[in-house]
């Protein structure tokens, strides 16, 4: 009988113990919710490309400034990003409806909608080390050879390569036009 009393008191302490186990961890587990499982996909290719909403101005108020960049100079910073990740896809949100692309030395392109024009920049696939300084000789000699494309206005870029770029914006900080070409020695000696 001392066995069987022993016995029972063994199983009463353990169940006691499973027992506090699982209210102390039901107490430190997070609240469960009733939403589906989700995945989270590697990107290909980790940037700094922010939405398009994030170019809308806000309000400005009496506060000390921030230091944040423009509207049009957060445009340009995603521009470079794209041309350097070749994540051209990106840049479809900062398209304006129809964007007038036109390539040197071809006929194309014309007026695009933001898909074909954001896959027309697969043409700088090959570009790299660009430069976007308004101070650089070659931009500057583009701006006086060809002013209607790479003057006051655009946003001009030349790659290490001989590449060239020029992007235009509308009123609403969205790309309205731009050139591309296999080297700037198109239009400048």
């Amino acid at each position: 009988m001392k066995n069987f009393a022993l016995g029972a008191l063994s199983i009463v302490v353990l169940l006691s113990i499973a027992g506090a186990a699982f209210y102390w961890g039901a107490q430190k587990a997070p609240p469960t919710t009733n939403q589906p499982n989700t995945v989270t996909l590697p990107q290909a290719k980790e940037t700094n490309i922010l939405p398009p909403n994030s170019l809308a101005p806000t309000p400005q108020s009496n506060q000390v400034p921030n230091n944040q960049p423009s509207a049009q100079e957060n445009l340009k910073q995603q521009i470079m990003a794209v041309l350097d990740t070749k994540n051209f896809a990106a840049i479809q949100g900062y398209m304006a409806e129809t964007v007038f692309v036109r390539l040197e030395a071809s006929g194309c392109c014309g007026p695009l909608d933001p898909f074909a024009a954001a896959n027309q920049l697969s043409y700088l696939d090959t570009a790299t080390g660009w430069d976007f300084n308004p101070s650089n000789p070659i931009i500057q000699n583009l701006a006086i050879a060809s002013p209607d494309y790479y003057g006051a206005g655009w946003f001009v870029g030349v790659a290490d390569n001989e590449f060239i770029c020029s992007f235009k914006f509308n009123s609403n900080n969205k790309i309205e036009a731009y050139n591309l070409g296999a080297t700037y020695k198109l239009l400048i000696p």
